[in-house]
């Protein structure tokens, strides 16, 4: 009898010790199942995080936002969208035409922006007539506004729909691609302060709300897109200054310093396009 129960005692070991492997090994199944779990929250995680960075940044910074390049192949093409009277373009106007002297002939007058008062006037610009190409890379303007943003410069009405009215003028005149980024940047990701204190996005975050001024470029190296002015040249830096005065001071080689190193910084971003 006791080798009978030695005998049994072994059996059982030998059954719980094998229930204990399967047990074991039926867990390890799902290992493969939660890591691959972790592995999706953590890209989730990061695009989200990468599509917060840039939404956040997109309001007068450089953001790549595409590895695509949407230009003819071998060149760079300069998307710039503004309307008539935005202090934004008028900003932007001034190393966007520095920038773009290395690459082409660039014809332009000058003007002035709309006069608000929280910026304390008028800010001095340029508006951009033509450009002749003598490089690889091309430029193409479009005025979505008239100067008092009531009406397209054809004197459409905007009758409050100037958001709309806005995405409609780029979708006519420029490619499909363009309009897409530029909905999704100004409507859905990019958020600023507003009036009255809320954070909204930056299509609607004025008094107005419309399409803001937009600078995109794409080549070889990718997309890279930037809403308003470029962070190290603020509309106040320039608002006191004459337009003519400051043209001829500009093509007579005395450019103020910050509109040189915002000129920089663009030139910098046409060099990425190109993938050099």
């Amino acid at each position: 009898m006791k080798n009978v129960y030695m005998l049994m005692k072994v059996v059982n070991n030998m059954a719980r010790s094998k229930r204990g492997k399967q047990q074991k090994e039926s867990k390890m199944i799902y290992i493969p199942f939660v890591a691959l779990l972790l592995v999706i929250v953590l890209f989730i995680g990061l695009s989200f995080h990468q599509t917060a960075s840039a939404s956040t940044d997109a309001f007068t910074h450089f953001v790549k936002v595409s590895s695509n390049d949407y230009a003819p192949p071998g060149k760079v093409d300069v998307y710039f969208i503004s309307w008539y009277g935005c202090p934004y373009g008028a900003t932007l106007s001034w190393p966007l035409y520095l920038a773009l002297d290395h690459y082409g002939q660039v014809q332009v007058i000058p003007h002035y922006s709309l006069s608000e008062e929280e910026l304390g006037g008028a800010v001095p610009g340029l508006l951009f007539q033509g450009f002749e190409p003598n490089s690889s890379v091309d430029f193409h303007f479009l005025y979505i506004y008239n100067q008092y943003l009531n009406a397209t410069p054809d004197g459409k009405p905007l009758n409050g729909e100037a958001v709309q009215i806005g995405l409609q003028e780029i979708q006519n005149d420029l490619p499909p691609w363009v309009s897409q980024y530029v909905e999704q940047y100004q409507l859905n990701l990019t958020h600023v302060p507003a009036p009255n204190g809320t954070v909204t996005p930056i299509a609607y975050a004025s008094p107005i709300p419309h399409i803001v001024t937009t600078l995109i470029i794409t080549g070889p190296g990718g997309t890279w897109l930037m809403l308003g002015y470029p962070s190290n040249l603020e509309p106040q830096q320039i608002i006191d200054t004459n337009s003519t005065t400051l043209l001829s001071q500009i093509q007579s080689g005395n450019v103020p310093a910050p509109i040189q190193s915002a000129a920089s910084t663009i030139e910098s971003i046409i060099s990425q396009a190109e993938g050099s």
